[in-house]
């Protein structure tokens, strides 16, 4: 779980680096033919990103994602497919956007259109993001506020108290790095043989994140700036 932590600690510190400086990244096209990609192929991807860019979309990740595909080629990954996942992510991306778009944020950073979109098709609706970014003090705050909550979930707490949790700590004043400790904290309740649905039975009640009063850490968790593990997928209620 430690390891997890900080992987997911060191995407979250260079995501907003990365998506900041994704004008400076070398051309996808010549990325992708000095690889051994045709040409033809390579255009094809370069004008997907191109046409996200001029959106006002996340680049940084379709690049990534292109490379990696290609990459993973020869494992029953064509390029058809890489370019349809391409298209795919882009319009997430759109989507994600709109959604922040609705909590009156004209420009919603890159680093929280891709953590919505990323909320979004692990199970979070529309109306989820949209209370995690109204709750947060800052955009970038609301960015690691949805990647806590795709955590929670993925361990077992429905997505519905995920947000919830995530809202309250918000709403009672704690950081975004004070909400890194939450999965930690869920880990540690789940140990001490906890089970998720009575979590989200007191989140539901009002009472809060167990053992998570004001200035508390759950019972048996060290002080982290680390994320939890990755999510993997788990959608609302226990899907």
């Amino acid at each position: 779980m430690k390891r997890g932590r900080m992987m997911i600690a060191l995407a979250l510190a260079l995501l907003p680096a990365t998506l900041a400086a994704q004008d400076q990244l070398p051309d996808v096209e010549r990325q992708l033919v000095a690889r051994g990609a045709p040409v033809e192929w390579a255009q094809s991807v370069a004008e997907i990103v191109a046409a996200a860019r001029a959106e006002g979309l996340p680049t940084a990740p379709l690049v990534s994602k292109a490379l990696e595909g290609w990459a993973k080629r020869g494992r029953g990954v064509t390029p058809e497919r890489i370019l349809a996942v391409l298209g795919q992510q882009v319009g997430r991306f759109g989507t994600a956007r709109d959604v922040a778009r609705g909590t009156g944020l004209a420009n919603p950073p890159g680093s929280l259109v891709a953590a919505a979109a990323e909320g979004l098709g692990r199970g979070m609706t529309p109306e989820d993001v949209r209370t995690v970014i109204a709750a947060a003090p800052t955009p970038e705050a609301a960015a690691t506020g949805l990647m806590v909550a795709g955590s929670l979930a993925a361990q077992g707490l429905d997505m519905a108290a995920s947000v919830r949790a995530v809202r309250d700590d918000f709403r009672n004043g704690r950081s975004a790095a004070e909400l890194l400790e939450l999965p930690s904290g869920m880990a540690a309740l789940i140990g001490q043989s906890m089970h998720p649905r009575d979590i989200a039975r007191q989140i539901g009640r009002g009472g809060g994140f167990p053992g998570r009063g004001a200035g508390h850490r759950p019972k048996g968790v060290p002080p982290t700036k680390g994320p939890p593990p990755q999510a993997k997928g788990k959608g609302r209620g226990n899907d």
